[in-house]
């Protein structure tokens, strides 16, 4: 009786190990992918920034040269896509990583909805339209700083430095750049 007593102790000892471990936190294996979400992230900063100099060029003309915005936004419109196919592909392990990224994926997804309603808009010139699609964009690009927010709050609490992807993304401009309707070429 003693031995199936002591048997039985030992059994509930390494459950309560077991339980223990399991339970704790995984501080090194979100430190561990969060370094390596960053060395995917940089490989992304050249899609980012492409399609951050689109928008751009398009807000520097206000608007205003329909061929130019199709000129310049149709052909990011498919890296867009692609780009967020890209992302959806990337599985991190961490589950607060794996909200962050899906938060990213999420405003990503939101550009390219913009960027498609905006050529959309603009080859049927519905500027009304187009100025939807530019305020959608900016509410995208607001989502992509909120993400790289929450990304920079997960490598101070992993105690990493703040390596957050891509200061290349496009960031919203201030509220007075908006589309105006009235100037269609």
């Amino acid at each position: 009786m003693r031995t199936i007593r002591a048997t039985w102790r030992v059994a509930c000892l390494f459950l309560l190990l077991f339980i223990q471990f399991a339970c704790r936190p995984k501080t090194a294996n979100v430190r561990d992918d969060l370094l390596q979400y960053i060395d995917k992230a940089r490989l992304w900063e050249t899609t980012e920034a492409q399609i951050s100099k689109a928008i751009t060029s398009v807000r520097q003309d206000q608007f205003v040269h329909d061929d130019f915005i199709n000129a310049t936004i149709k052909p990011v419109i498919g890296v867009s896509q692609n780009y967020v196919q890209e992302l959806e592909r990337y599985q991190p392990h961490s589950p607060p990583l794996v909200n962050v990224h899906q938060e990213y994926i999420e405003a990503w997804r939101a550009h390219y909805l913009a960027l498609a309603a905006m050529v959309d808009a603009v080859e049927k010139k519905d500027y009304i339209r187009l100025a939807k699609a530019n305020t959608d964009l900016l509410e995208a690009q607001r989502s992509v700083s909120d993400a790289r927010a929450d990304l920079a709050r997960l490598f101070r609490e992993a105690g990493l430095q703040k390596e957050a992807p891509g200061e290349s993304a496009p960031s919203p401009p201030a509220e007075d750049s908006t589309v105006s309707p009235s100037s269609p070429s």
